[in-house]
This record gives structure tokens, C-alpha cells and sequence, in this order.
């Protein structure tokens, strides 16, 4: 059993023609897979690791940058990929019109936080601030309802009935604090922590670890992870759902021991949505 990895960088080249010479199928023991790398490909391998996967192998594709691993996915240059909470997903598919792609196994939560360098609470909001959130549909719409949960918004609609491919700034019917809010591609977001401009950033926790915060402590105020639909997915397409490799890579995935592991490596920054025991 071995590992390959590969940093995929965001340039057309990369994405047309660079993972030719490392595409799937090249070996009918071994799972090419792309993944973000904190926690996604460090999980990956520490199941490599730990032999978890027996006879079988991964080739990770480790994506950096703006490239979306399901535009890998679609395209066959990988057999599965693990960056993603369900709600992105349905969305992805809805955006591109395509149906095949299918979750095989839920592993982590990565509660989303509000971080800053200039305040250390919410009361030193100041009215007037900027606060800059992920991007992408369903993430703005999912830091929107964040920044509901810590009392600086009221959202239209209930978080639980809301439709969050649709949901956007039009739905905030109360602002006290006329905060302004500014959507970020989520690798650039903790960049933003050092602009003067920002007050503080909405975080997924993956970029939060990249860029050395820990979550769980420096966080101004994080999700709740009780009914959280953002656990992060194995994805495949329908074709390979039974494939012995993804089935072997889905229990792996899903164990105590993985959950223990994650459990000891990211101290509450990453939650695994399967309990260790």
C-alpha cells in the first residue's frame, strides 16, 4: 500500500491537461482522489498510515487555489473527491446541470467562526464595520446565518426552513449595527484579517488551520455543531459508488479510530461527525 500526492494549481493548463499524466484508472488497486489539504489530505493520510485501506492506495490530488475538485470529479481526472458539506454539493449540481455525483460517506464537521485582529468580542463592533464573508452561495448564505446566531442580523427566513442556494443579503431584515458585508473567495478570507478595511472574516475552520488559528480558541464566536448540515462528504460519481476501493475508503472514513484521531489531532477545530466509541 502506498500514497501519491500531487498540489494541483489553479491555472486552466493544470486543470485541461496537467492531471492527464497522473488520471485515474492507471491502477485498478489505487483511488485517485483530490482533496483541500487541512484537514481533508491530512485525514487521507492518516488512513494511509494507519493501513486502514489494506490492499489499496491512494493518489491524492492535493487542490490549491480556486479550482473546484468537482470540475475534476465531472471531467474523470480523479475518482472521488473530499473538500465539501452536502449543501455545496446539491448546489454544484444544480449550477452545472449534472445529477451523477454522489456522497458516499460524512466524516468532519469544520465549524465555521468569526475571526478578527482589531476586536475581541462582539460588543466592540463598531458601528458601520465590515465584515467579510465566504463567497460562494451557500457559504455566504451559512455565514449569514453565523453572524444571525451571534445577534448582529436578522435573517427572514429560520435557518432550518431556509433554501441557502437562494438566500443572500436582500434576506437581512434587521442590521443594528449597519455592518457592512462583503463576499471573499474563502482561501483569500484570512488574508483579509490584516486589510484595514476589515473588521473581522466569516472562516471556514479548513482555511482557518491553513493560516494558523485554531478554531476552537480563536474564534469570537463558531457554529453550534448539534443538527449541522455542513459535515464534509466523500464524493464520488454514481458509477463508482460500489466500487471496492471508495467502500473500502468510505469505512475508513467513517471509524472510531479515524474519529479519535481526528479528535486528538485538531482538539475540537475539526469535529467527526461519527464518535470515537
Amino acid at each position: 500500500m502506498f500514497l501519491r500526492r500531487f498540489a494541483v494549481a489553479t491555472s486552466a493548463l493544470v486543470l485541461g491537461v496537467g492531471l492527464a499524466a497522473c488520471s485515474s484508472g492507471s491502477d485498478e488497486n489505487t483511488l485517485s482522489i483530490s482533496a483541500s489539504s487541512t484537514p481533508h489530505v491530512e485525514i487521507l493520510e492518516h488512513i494511509v498510515d494507519s493501513g486502514a485501506l489494506g490492499d489499496y492506495s491512494l493518489d491524492i490530488h492535493e487542490v490549491t487555489g480556486e479550482i473546484d475538485p468537482n470540475d475534476l470529479l465531472q471531467a474523470g481526472d480523479v475518482e472521488a473527491n473530499f473538500f465539501q458539506h452536502r449543501p455545496y454539493l446539491d448546489d454544484w449540481q444544480v449550477q452545472n446541470g449534472v445529477d451523477d455525483l454522489v456522497a458516499v460517506a460524512e466524516v468532519h464537521l469544520e465549524p465555521m467562526g468569526l475571526y478578527s485582529n482589531k476586536v475581541t468580542s462582539l460588543d466592540e463592533l463598531q458601528d458601520g464595520d465590515t465584515i467579510a464573508i465566504p463567497r460562494d452561495t451557500t457559504n455566504f448564505a451559512r455565514a449569514l446565518y453565523l453572524l444571525e446566531s451571534a445577534g448582529l442580523i436578522t435573517m427572514d427566513v429560520p435557518f432550518a426552513d431556509a433554501n441557502l442556494s437562494v438566500v443572500t443579503e436582500s434576506n437581512i431584515v434587521d442590521n443594528p449595527k449597519n455592518l457592512a458585508i462583503v463576499g471573499i473567495e474563502r482561501p483569500q478570507l484570512a488574508r483579509q484579517l490584516d486589510d484595514p478595511q476589515i473588521t473581522a472574516a466569516v472562516i471556514n475552520s479548513n482555511y482557518a488551520l491553513e493560516a494558523g488559528l485554531t478554531p476552537s480558541d480563536d474564534a469570537i464566536v463558531s457554529e453550534s455543531v448539534e443538527n449541522n448540515p455542513f459535515s464534509n462528504l466523500l464524493v464520488v460519481k454514481e458509477e463508482n459508488v460500489d466500487d471496492p476501493k471508495v467502500v473500502a475508503l468510505k469505512d475508513a472514513l467513517e471509524s472510531p479510530e479515524t474519529a479519535a484521531w481526528i479528535d486528538r489531532t485538531y482538539s475540537g477545530s475539526v469535529v467527526p461527525v461519527h464518535p470515537a466509541n
